[in-house]
């Protein structure tokens, strides 16, 4: 008979997927999250049909999504997941930094709005957020940016 150690297994970690059709961009998301002990990047997808299909077959924690595809329009695929998927959350990044663009995605179905010229500070904090059930928007958008 075997026994296992004793010792506790480490807590799973959360798996994302990206959707950014710029490869720099899904690789350094992918080292920046890839570094932190809770959370994984599952897969990465360059378009829409891309990350719908990297869905079904990765079963994400969390998507985050660019508004900015070379084959739809990001709140088109917030919208398809939402429609799908109602229980996965979506994290919108964008280079739109105008607080029309976070109504529109939170309209669609998003979680959380992050901006990609604060990305740095708050990326990892977005995506803990919007794990834990909270909704999330950049400080740049104003803390009086309704969501609902």
């Amino acid at each position: 008979m075997r026994v296992k150690d004793a010792t506790p297994a480490p807590p799973a970690r959360r798996r994302i997927l990206i959707v950014d059709d710029h490869a720099l961009v899904r690789r350094g998301l992918s080292a920046l999250i890839d570094n932190e002990p809770d959370l994984s990047v599952c897969a990465a997808a360059a378009t829409q049909r891309e990350g719908l299909e990297a869905i079904a077959l990765s079963r994400p924690d969390l998507v985050i999504a660019d508004l900015s595809l070379v084959d739809a329009d990001g709140l088109a695929l917030v919208e398809e997941i939402r429609a799908a998927y109602p229980d996965l959350p979506v994290l919108v990044l964008s280079m739109h930094d105008a607080p029309v663009w976070a109504r529109r995605a939170f309209q669609a179905g998003a979680k959380g709005y992050v901006s990609k010229q604060e990305m740095t500070e708050t990326l990892l904090v977005a995506i803990r957020c919007v794990l834990g059930g909270e909704r999330y928007v950049s400080p740049k958008m104003g803390t009086g940016l309704d969501t609902a």
